[in-house]
């Protein structure tokens, strides 16, 4: 049972992931922006996922880089990223995506609850 409810989560996930691809990631990859490593910044100066979740909204309405969690020579590296045109509950949805997408303590728990 426990392992038809881990494969019908991955499912879930992988069929939620592609949307999340095509609406954010396919950018991030084809300009080479590391997006574990921002999820990883924003997890150590955040301290709870809803917080995470409003600055990561905050950033991609208004995206200055005094808004963002990333050293200023990554904006000598990387594009300066336009303000996105997605509505507000799309661009949430979108959000919890990208938390769920790299968020490691989903993936720990399913380990964990295998063994």
């Amino acid at each position: 049972m426990v392992r038809i409810l881990s494969f019908l989560l991955i499912l879930h996930t992988l069929i939620q992931a592609q949307t999340l691809q095509e609406a954010c990631l396919s950018c991030h990859q084809v300009q080479n922006i590391p997006s574990e490593m921002i999820y990883r910044r924003y997890l150590l100066k955040y301290s709870s996922k809803e917080e995470i979740r409003t600055h990561i909204f905050s950033y991609l309405k208004q995206p200055e880089e005094e808004r963002s969690i990333m050293p200023m020579q990554f904006f000598k590296k990387f594009p300066k990223k336009t303000p996105t045109h997605l509505d507000d509950k799309r661009l949430k949805k979108f959000i919890d995506l990208y938390i769920e997408h790299f968020d490691v303590s989903s993936r720990i728990h399913i380990i964990y609850r295998e063994n």
